[in-house]
């Protein structure tokens, strides 16, 4: 009973969330035509269809704690800011690099998970497939690609600092989920087969 509470409220609150987002950062694009924020646009309207199609849970975390990281972690990114001051400028190109290389990573990401989408750590059944293949955790790998880009293009302690505040959450996001799906005897198969959880062969 309580985790169908649980996952009609996660799924209305995602819906409700990702909309809201979806016209802010469109609103914000109209008015500062950013690279960031034009890319927000694509992978908030990716979560939200994929919300849509994504399969009822066979089991969800209940744990407040991780709740309450995941959305954190996932608004974060709304926080960082442009900047002018260039220190390093001859960063700039790599900057843009690793935000094309990233979000390419992201909708890669998103389209494995396809209907195991979620914001907070749910067994949907364990993805194997796609970029899941190589690395436990190819979205958290693949937007902290693309923030490291943005750092660099838009550089600035503030901006710094939530990059490595966003990389701390993501990896206890990591830890959680894992604990959580390691109650499934497949994911232990899987850890087996995938023992990267970040980059391949490295961490």
């Amino acid at each position: 009973m309580l985790k169908n509470i649980l996952y009609a409220v996660g799924n209305l609150t995602g819906i409700l969330l990702f909309t809201l987002l979806c016209v802010i950062t469109f609103q914000h694009y109209q008015q500062t035509h950013e690279f960031l924020t034009f890319n927000l646009i694509i992978v908030d309207g990716l979560i939200l269809a994929l919300y849509f199609i994504r399969h009822e849970p066979k089991a969800l975390i209940e744990f407040p704690f991780a709740w309450f990281i995941s959305i954190i972690a996932t608004l974060l990114p709304f926080l960082y800011r442009p900047t002018d001051n260039i220190a390093l400028p001859e960063l700039l190109s790599l900057g843009y690099t690793l935000q094309v290389f990233g979000m390419v990573a992201i909708i890669g990401s998103l389209l494995s998970l396809r209907g195991s989408m979620g914001i907070v750590p749910a067994n949907r059944g364990i993805k194997s497939g796609g970029f899941y293949r190589y690395v436990r955790h190819p979205l958290y790998t693949s937007e902290l690609i693309f923030f490291t880009g943005y750092i660099l293009s838009n550089q600035s302690i503030a901006n710094g600092c939530l990059l490595l505040l966003l990389c701390v959450l993501q990896y206890c996001r990591s830890k959680i989920e894992e604990n959580f799906l390691l109650n499934d005897q497949s994911y232990h198969l899987y850890m087996s087969c995938t023992p990267y959880r970040f980059i391949p062969g490295v961490l």
